[in-house]
């Protein structure tokens, strides 16, 4: 009697049916509806921020940010996200196991090959799927990455460490592997722009990573994430996604927003913004 083989380790979804519709008619309307409604340009930008949060709230800005790289020929997708559960300092740069992640309109499949390679090039990479089974920052990304990018293989990296020198160290190895496919290469950094703030105090934080952003200034942002004087959850992912650009890249606000769709209490706002990244022609980390 034929054996049917093992298949390949699937990391399944853990927040449908809660960020997002579980039913998978009903979440493509949703994805198809938020992509529709949105005023957002159509691009082929390099990379984007986008947020991780439920898209009752974040929607609309998470359609704005899929938008700017809906054009691009994608071969592979890299997201980039913080741990929840621990963020450092000096944590590693968790990588999964699994070969497919799993949602409610279908699997994408893990770029085993870049895994391999980014491992190899720094032992800050650690393989091991049970950060990514406790972590929703990339999946809440992946029903758009599905509509845009069908099959195209993902590269899911958790960062589990703060400042300058955690996202410098991301950002060289991942100009290291893909240096011979940035054309062909999306870069999405996920993260919320502030966290559970009073309204006035989530106002003036915002303003002030966002010129951090706005100014490219990778360094800033990674330093005032060491000092904990920002509390944007995923400021490593943003900080290696703007450092990868490069000198002279831009940057554009694409849609803001914040949790005030979802009765967030007034001492917990949270604040979200798709940002746009082009490469620059300086000579950045990806440089030819």
């Amino acid at each position: 009697m034929d054996v049917a083989p093992a298949r390949a380790l699937v990391r399944p979804p853990i927040v449908d049916g809660l960020f997002y519709p579980g039913d998978r008619s009903t979440l493509r309307e949703t994805v198809e509806r938020l992509l529709g409604d949105s005023s957002a340009a159509t691009g082929d930008c390099f990379g984007v921020v986008c947020p991780h949060a439920g898209y009752a709230c974040a929607g609309a800005v998470l359609a704005a940010g899929w938008k700017a790289v809906a054009r691009r020929e994608a071969r592979t997708v890299v997201l980039l996200g913080p741990v929840h559960r621990d963020d450092g300092p000096g944590g590693p740069f968790f990588l999964p196991e699994s070969r497919w992640f799993a949602t409610p309109v279908g699997d994408l499949p893990v770029d085993g090959a870049a895994v391999e390679a980014l491992v190899r090039s720094s032992p800050r990479f650690r393989v091991d799927d049970i950060p990514h089974l406790e972590e929703h920052c990339l999946e809440v990304q992946l029903p758009f990455l599905h509509r845009l990018f069908p099959g195209v293989p993902i590269v899911p990296v958790l960062v589990a460490d703060r400042g300058r020198a955690a996202a410098a160290t991301l950002a060289e190895c991942l100009a290291l592997t893909f240096r011979d496919s940035w054309d062909y290469t999306v870069v999405v950094a996920s993260a919320n722009m502030t966290s559970y703030l009073r309204g006035t105090d989530a106002e003036a934080e915002y303003r002030a990573i966002a010129r951090l952003v706005a100014d490219r200034d990778w360094r800033g942002i990674g330093d005032a994430d060491a000092r904990r004087a920002i509390s944007t959850c995923g400021p490593s992912a943003i900080a290696a996604l703007l450092s990868l650009a490069g000198e002279g890249s831009r940057v554009d606000l694409l849609a803001e927003g914040d949790s005030r769709g979802a009765d967030a209490e007034p001492d917990k706002l949270v604040r979200y913004a798709a940002v746009g990244v082009w490469r620059g022609t300086g000579g950045g980390l990806l440089a030819d």
